[in-house]
């Protein structure tokens, strides 16, 4: 078994605040076996990195990536193909792990796993689950029609990145048919989105009886169920169903808040950050319709945009767990730009520990919930310390005092996944 040493280290282990100064870091295979303070001998190992007394820290999570959207338009095969690239760039921004909610990613995760690929460790949803009309219904215009039960006219439905189900029945059937494909969470529509052209942010999708089948036979099957939302209606009702992972929330009020911090085991996603300025096309440059259907989505997102705030305030208040994610998907030179600088807008909005916290130490905690359903098993994820994945960053800077160090990539310069070095600039 080969053995390696991380040596004079000060290490943040995810879950404190404190650094361990000074300190060695012994993996055997893909695992910290120990790590140790004070002299070590040198001896017995295969390979020795000298860290040069800076901080490392465990590979960070992003909590709601999509690696199949990945700005291939509406080809199913070019968007996979172009998974792949757009998972070795999240690799090699120091995501070391990521929970994909909803798309293609059976055949990328294998072939990572088995070292054929790199890319981060994957927890997939498989396709995601939408109503007729909700935000997963990805028929291109309004006269796209159901050919038949299961056959559309959308390359996104007939590809099985997303599953239209209606009624308790469907419901549980698509939740199923997820699970056979290996999920390790199950991802629901649950309300109107900012990225689709028919359901508008304030419908509530699934009622609570679909929403309660969704979660209940997540949970037969030792798993539970994400849910994309934004309104308190569709939060309030998801809770009450039986939901443990809320993703976005940007117009949560307090109400629904209150909600949830009377439940166990609920986890919140509040990105991406619609308060960020994106670029914005040309639009004079756009056919009518086109332009028409740009106007209406930066409608959506303003909309949106202008609930952050009071939102971020409530999940501050009620000191609701979060974790970090981007909801990375589309071009992938703008995810290269955004994802790292999600640091900053994280931070303005939950300070640097909530933030740091919410990339590393609280994903090991939300994965308990996916219980046998964990593809991996057999080490920690998240944190730096005895049994966890040797999956760790070497940083220059402090990102526990300033977490926006993390948003340069320059500022990491060593990445190392199940013990493998895929950038050392030390």
């Amino acid at each position: 078994m080969s053995r390696k040493l991380i040596k004079n280290a000060n290490v943040f282990d995810g879950r404190h605040p404190e650094i361990k100064e000074n300190v060695q870091i012994v993996i055997e295979g893909n695992l910290v076996k120990e790590i140790v303070e004070g002299e070590i001998s040198y001896e017995n190992f295969d390979e020795i990195i000298d860290a040069k007394n800076h901080v490392v820290i465990p590979g960070l999570t992003d909590a709601h990536v999509h690696l199949s959207h990945s700005g291939g338009g509406p080809s199913p095969d070019e968007n996979i193909v172009r998974s792949v690239r757009f998972a070795k760039d999240m690799l090699l921004r120091g995501f070391t792990t990521v929970r994909d909610a909803g798309g293609i990613t059976y055949g990328l995760k294998v072939n990572i796993d088995n070292g054929y690929l790199d890319g981060p460790r994957i927890y997939p949803s498989n396709a995601y689950i939408s109503q007729t009309s909700g935000h997963g219904d990805m028929r291109e215009s309004r006269a796209a029609s159901r050919i038949t039960d299961g056959i559309y006219s959308s390359p996104a439905l007939n590809s099985r990145n997303t599953i239209i189900a209606d009624g308790v029945p469907e419901v549980l059937r698509a939740v199923r048919e997820n699970l056979f494909l290996g999920a390790s969470q199950i991802k629901i529509m649950a309300g109107g989105g900012c990225s689709s052209n028919y359901d508008p942010i304030e419908t509530v999708q699934f009622t609570f009886d679909e929403m309660k089948a969704a979660a209940d036979a997540a949970s037969d099957y030792g798993t539970y169920v994400m849910a994309h939302l934004y309104t308190s209606k569709s939060i309030i009702r998801a809770a009450k169903a039986g939901i443990k992972s809320f993703e976005h929330t940007n117009l949560m009020d307090e109400e629904a808040a209150e909600v949830l911090t009377s439940l166990p085991d609920i986890w919140v996603m509040p990105g991406p950050q619609f308060t960020r300025k994106r670029p914005e096309p040309d639009l004079s440059t756009l056919p009518p319709a086109e332009r028409e259907r740009i106007l209406k989505l930066k409608k959506k997102g303003e909309f949106v945009s202008a609930g952050e705030a009071k939102a971020t305030e409530a999940i501050n208040k009620y000191n609701l767990n979060i974790v970090f994610g981007t909801d990375s998907f589309g071009d992938a030179d703008l995810v290269d730009k955004f994802q790292l600088e999600d640091f900053i807008y994280y931070k303005k909005r939950f300070g640097n520990w909530k933030t740091l916290q919410a990339a590393t130490g609280n994903i090991n905690e939300l994965i308990k919930l996916s219980t046998y359903q964990n593809p991996y098993p057999e080490g920690k994820i998240g944190v730096l310390e005895e049994g966890s994945f040797a999956d760790i960053l070497i940083i220059d800077g402090n990102p526990v005092e300033d977490v926006a160090v993390l948003a340069d990539r320059d500022n990491i310069k060593f990445i190392m996944k199940d013990a493998k070095i895929y950038k050392n600039t030390l």
